[in-house]
């Protein structure tokens, strides 16, 4: 089986959290489609309020040859910025193609809370078509661990649908 994890970070929380979760994925074939943010803290900044903005020119290709057919699991892990994910979440659902219809998991990453941000992306994930089978967040003030991811993706490699 395949899977395909879908992950938006700045700082590295949101990846570390995502490749702790494919660690223990051993029943699947994983593949990533990571949308980082790089360089200096302003660097990032910047990128990060154009993607707010609404401007993924940095980012048009990979977004338009995004394509969810080839897996049977689709992974999706953001942030969370003020109980939202960031704006390159819908950016990414109004661009995958073959979306329709898929098993989805969403997962974001907080210092704080992220209810309503996993609410969100549950339920934007459900009205593109897919099927959200389960839902997790990460949450710590300063510092995520793996345990707990390794645990979900644990969960998730034992659950055959």
């Amino acid at each position: 089986m395949k899977a395909l994890i879908i992950y938006f970070t700045m700082g590295g929380r949101t990846k570390k959290t995502a490749e702790a979760i494919a660690s223990a994925l051993s029943n699947y074939e994983v593949s990533y489609f990571p949308i980082e943010l790089t360089g200096k803290f302003i660097e990032k900044i910047k990128m990060l309020d154009k993607y707010e903005n609404k401007d993924f020119s940095m980012i048009d290709t990979e977004l338009n040859n995004l394509d969810a057919l080839p897996y049977d699991l689709i992974f999706i892990g953001m942030p969370t910025y003020g109980n939202f994910p960031p704006k390159v979440f819908d950016e990414i659902l109004a661009r995958m193609r073959n979306f329709s219809g898929k098993r989805a998991i969403v997962f974001n990453t907080a210092r704080f809370t992220g209810g309503k941000s996993i609410d969100y992306m549950k339920e934007k994930v459900e009205e593109a078509g897919a099927q959200v089978i389960e839902q997790a967040k990460f949450r710590k003030v300063f510092w995520i661990g793996t345990k707990n991811a390794i645990k979900f993706g644990e969960k998730i490699n034992e659950r055959q649908e």
